[in-house]
């Protein structure tokens, strides 16, 4: 509210100063005119908050050439821009708040409240002036036959005053000459006719919401001052003598005491500068017609039609050549793959592609496995190795891994290609399964065949794959898995971008619950994305989570059961990040994600770090994203010929990383230890993203696929988001410089995708299997904050990130939201909707 208010004072400020020059240019005199003119900016001024942005003109530029084969659209959309999760953690969740670090200070809060309180002042103070003079016009007594106005005589006042078309007059009014009582009615009959009281209220209002513009303040003291000028001038033709009501001016002025709603004839502070003006004058302002005044209201409409209105840009989208794209063929799913469990929802897939090993654990992503000579295979996850002896996967059904110096036991639950036996009933595996804690994978009978619908998204058809094995689409795996008597108990769901997961099967009643709690947090999502405000407890709820994590002692029971378990698993690994990163000094309110996440700053004495926090209905904190930013060290990339030199750091800030390739080809990342060793080996493919916990200035060479060093990025303040592009790599000298203006058709593109996610139907045809599954995931919500800010009205540049993704501010009918788009070759790579630090 305070930022809305804020900038209609400015657009008001700007809209009264092109008119205040326009006077001046035109050398108008006539205090009717100006009278006119100031009213309508007054008017102008009031209702700038409801209008601004209302009035778009659209501009249209002719469409970029965008390269398009014969017979396709442009290749795919990838992923998105915004963070993803290395160390979901959470907090406790008791709401108190530190004592021992002190009350951080919102000064959001603070500046709502100022504004709140004078504001407040302002109209009560206006409020008693009105009905304290209500009640003495009231009290006052009537006068017959003076003039054609209500004219009332009252001992509580000292001179003649106006209240609304009430004119008030002293007792001793009836002992002064003709003359001055001719010149007082016509003064205060002027004041009556003109409708200044009136006037002069709503310049009272708009300086009760307006307070902290200094426009607002001299409105409403030059509003006062015409008045007084045309009600001087009416006087002056009623009794033909300049110098006499130049001298009854200065005479009431030593007896009148206004009350706040009055008008006074002669004010002390004004009288002087009026009986100046009266004397200098030549000759009295001639009165305006209405027909003239409401050609001076039109003149002046199109200068606020400006001032609250915007430009837009709207480029028509090219019209690709070739046939349209029909209808893709079912394929059937190709890789070799076994699956082990870890859990009771955590898998760990290990793919063979020719010669190569890949794996992948349930949220990460899938890496090349690097094999050492003793034949033990490593993993590079988030939080650390996962190693295991390749020919024990190979031989057995349980496999070992080592993580963090401790042994995991893991159970092999399915492989693929799944074997094939007699035909079996499809009706077994209908049902509902929880896929995650707020949705459910819906199994139904489709004629001869299958549906399969997550919460919040359409139904897909499935592929038979062999027993108990399904496909969607060629990439989407479903594997039924059974129980000790043969019946179905659970079902793997995996896919190319999160992994696999295990989701127990549920009754009725619980798929319902489930169902009603996404569809109480669809509902309220779109109006807490819109308002940005923090949900009640949000932040002392984080505070009191670090607090237990420092001290090893997590309040599981304050938790959603799926985030105590994971945060129980790696209690060890965030006592330690925490421990690092020393004690909070402030956290800070940074808006709502669109999920509905609440997310928030903290300043450590060793670092900073962000917290995104999902409240439950009961109180609980439903799930928590912890990213760790690192500290004020910039960091940098250093070039290859420096590698014999470079050395890993331990024991500095905490730090998340993210590199994007775009390189077109595979590349791999390697840590340099103490040694200056190349180690935990990852393969990142092109046009995808590759996140890592480490610390700050601990080195990371990028290499081509061949393991020739292309670069060395040292982590720090700006090479938290990294994008590793082969025309950069030899002109980039410790930072790569950022674009100034937009990329090609991003524009286009992103009206495109805004269309596409608030109709329900993204064109998943042209995304990458990894920004498609995130977008289904996020579509309902998406599409429900679309559905709630209204149709789209503009588009506007606002800067480059470091992923070098595009900064854009979309304006809807009912409010704004900022995206991230990243574009390249006619190919949308990165997306984001909300705030993203």
């Amino acid at each position: 509210m305070i930022a809305a208010l804020a900038e209609a004072a400015l657009r008001s400020f700007a809209l009264g100063g092109v008119v205040w020059i326009g006077l001046i240019l035109f050398r108008v005199r006539n205090p009717h005119v100006h009278m006119t003119v100031w009213v309508v900016v007054l008017l102008a001024s009031l209702a700038m908050p409801f209008v601004m942005h209302w009035p778009t003109l659209t501009i249209d530029r002719l469409p970029l050439s965008v390269p398009v084969p014969d017979d396709v659209w442009p290749a795919d959309i990838a992923m998105l821009d915004r963070p993803q999760p290395s160390l979901p953690t959470a907090s406790g969740a008791a709401i108190a708040p530190m004592a021992k670090h002190g009350i951080p200070i919102d000064w959001w809060t603070i500046a709502t409240t100022v504004y709140a309180c004078v504001a407040g002042l302002l109209l009560m103070r206006l409020a008693i002036g009105l009905c304290l003079t209500w009640r003495l016009a009231r009290a006052a007594k009537p006068v017959k036959g003076l003039i054609g106005a209500d004219v009332r005589v009252s001992r509580d006042v000292g001179g003649p005053v106006t209240f609304g078309s009430t004119i008030l007059v002293p007792p001793q009014f009836f002992g002064w000459d003709a003359k001055k009582r001719l010149a007082v009615l016509a003064h205060e009959g002027a004041h009556v006719a003109n409708r200044d009281f009136y006037v002069l209220l709503l310049a009272s209002l708009n300086r009760v919401v307006f307070w902290f513009s200094p426009f607002s303040w001299w409105q409403l003291a030059r509003l006062a001052e015409l008045a007084e000028i045309i009600s001087d001038a009416r006087a002056i033709e009623m009794i033909d003598d300049r110098l006499s009501y130049a001298e009854i001016l200065l005479d009431v002025a030593t007896s009148v005491k206004p009350r706040p709603m009055e008008l006074a004839m002669a004010q002390v502070s004004t009288v002087r500068a009026r009986v100046e003006r009266i004397i200098a004058a030549a000759a009295m302002p001639v009165a305006v017609g209405w027909r003239k005044r409401l050609w001076i209201a039109a003149a002046i409409v199109p200068v606020v039609i400006v001032s609250a209105g915007m430009i837009a840009y709207r480029t028509p989208d090219p019209v690709p050549s070739g046939s349209d794209i029909g209808q893709v063929p079912a394929e059937h799913y190709h890789p070799l793959v076994n699956f082990y469990a870890m859990g009771p929802a955590s898998v760990f897939a290990i793919f063979r592609e020719g010669d190569d090993l890949y794996g992948q654990l349930t949220g990460q992503r899938k890496l090349r496995l690097t094999v050492a000579g003793d034949g033990t295979a490593s993993y590079a996850a988030s939080f650390g190795e996962i190693t295991f002896a390749v020919d024990m996967e190979r031989r057995s059904s349980e496999l070992t891994l080592h993580m963090n110096g401790r042994d995991v036991r893991a159970i092999n639950v399915a492989e693929m290609p799944a074997s094939t036996t007699d035909p079996v009933s499809l009706d077994q595996y209908v049902g509902w399964y929880k896929i995650a804690p707020s949705r459910v994978l819906t199994i139904r009978r489709d004629g001869d065949g299958l549906q399969v619908q997550e919460t919040g998204q359409g139904r897909s058809a499935v592929l038979a794959e062999g027993t108990d094995a399904f496909s969607v689409h060629g990439d989407h795996l479903l594997i039924f898995l059974r129980d000790d008597a043969a019946s179905v108990s659970r079902v793997l769901v995996q896919n190319a971008a999160s992994g696999a997961r295990l989701a127990p099967r549920i009754d009725a009643a619980q798929a319902q619950a489930i169902e009603a709690d996404f569809a109480r947090r669809l509902a309220e999502v779109p109006d807490r994305f819109r308002e940005q405000v923090p949900a009640a407890g949000s932040k002392e709820m984080i505070l009191k989570g670090i607090e237990d994590l420092r001290r090893g002692t997590p309040s599981y029971d304050r938790m959603s059961a799926p985030l105590a378990a994971n945060i129980h698993r790696r209690l060890d690994e965030l006592r330690a990040t925490f421990a690092a990163l020393g004690a909070v000094e402030s956290i800070f309110f940074r808006g709502v994600g669109p999920g509905g996440y609440d997310i928030y700053g903290a300043k450590f004495e060793n670092g900073t770090a962000e917290f995104r926090l999902l409240i439950e209905p009961d109180g609980k904190a439903g799930d928590v994203i912890f990213r760790p930013d690192g500290n004020d060290e910039l960091g940098g990339v250093v070039p290859c010929s420096e590698e014999a030199n470079v050395r890993g750091r331990a024991g500095t800030s905490p730090i998340r990383i993210m590199l994007y390739n775009e390189t077109a080809d595979d590349i791999q990342v390697f840590n340099l230890d103490a040694n200056g060793e190349r180690r935990a080996q990852s393969v990142v493919r092109s046009d995808m993203t590759w996140a890592t916990l480490t610390t700050v200035n601990n080195p990371w060479v990028i290499a081509d696929k061949s393991g020739k060093c292309m670069e060395i990025l040292v982590p720090g303040r700006q090479t938290r988001f990294h994008n590793v592009e082969a025309s950069n790599l030899l002109a980039r000298q410790g930072r790569a410089a950022r674009r100034a203006v937009p990329i090609a058709n991003g524009e286009v593109m992103l009206r495109h995708y805004i269309e596409g996610i608030g109709q329900g139907q993204p064109d998943y045809d042209h995304m990458t299997s990894e920004v498609a599954n995130i977008t289904r995931a996020q579509l309902p919500f998406d599409q429900a904050i679309l559905a709630r800010l209204g149709a789209l009205r503009a588009v506007s540049f606002r800067g480059v990130t470091a992923l070098d993704s595009d900064i854009y501010l979309a304006q809807f009918a009912n409010g704004s939201a900022e995206w991230r788009i990243g574009v390249r070759n006619g190919t949308i790579t990165k997306i984001a909707l909300g705030p993203n630090f």
